[in-house]
């Protein structure tokens, strides 16, 4: 028997974005900018552009910093975070943070948005809805800050800073 098709549950965790502990090996933070539509979204990355250019930056951050070994799974963290907050956000902009410490890196995604993301269960031939799912699975801790704009995962890592 399926699953309801978008049945939400209460399982997205409130908590205020992580203090990065120190040292911070390397931080990138970045606001991204669109035409906000009628209903306040932001004007949909149509080609995936800035989820593509944040994978790739956040790869060469990885890599600098000898990561490797978690580059797959920060890409999938950033694509869903960066897609939700695309396609979810409002004021016509978004922000996206990448730290990189000793005990490992920090993903943040604030979408100007009130609107609490909510982590659901979908059947198998739902086509949406899986994201914050996935963020949830392969996230060592993640969260919503309590006014409901940033949502924000972290990996623990091999220390990275040499």
């Amino acid at each position: 028997m399926a699953c309801a098709a978008h049945a939400a549950t209460d399982a997205t965790p409130t908590a205020p974005v992580p203090t990065p502990a120190e040292p911070v090996c390397d931080e990138f933070a970045i606001r991204v900018s669109g035409a906000a539509n009628i209903d306040g979204t932001l004007e949909r990355d149509v080609d995936g552009q800035w989820v593509g250019r944040l994978r790739r930056i956040s790869a060469a951050k990885l890599r600098a910093w000898g990561l490797d070994p978690v580059m797959d799974d920060v890409q999938l963290l950033v694509s869903e975070l960066i897609t939700n907050a695309l396609r979810y956000g409002e004021d016509g902009e978004i922000g996206f943070r990448l730290v990189i410490t000793l005990q490992g890196v920090l993903i943040a995604v604030n979408d100007g948005s009130g609107r609490r993301p909510r982590l659901s269960v979908v059947d198998e031939e739902s086509e949406t809805g899986r994201g914050l799912f996935l963020v949830a699975a392969i996230a060592d801790d993640w969260g919503v800050s309590p006014d409901g704009t940033t949502t924000w995962c972290t990996l623990r890592t091999a220390p990275a800073c040499r």
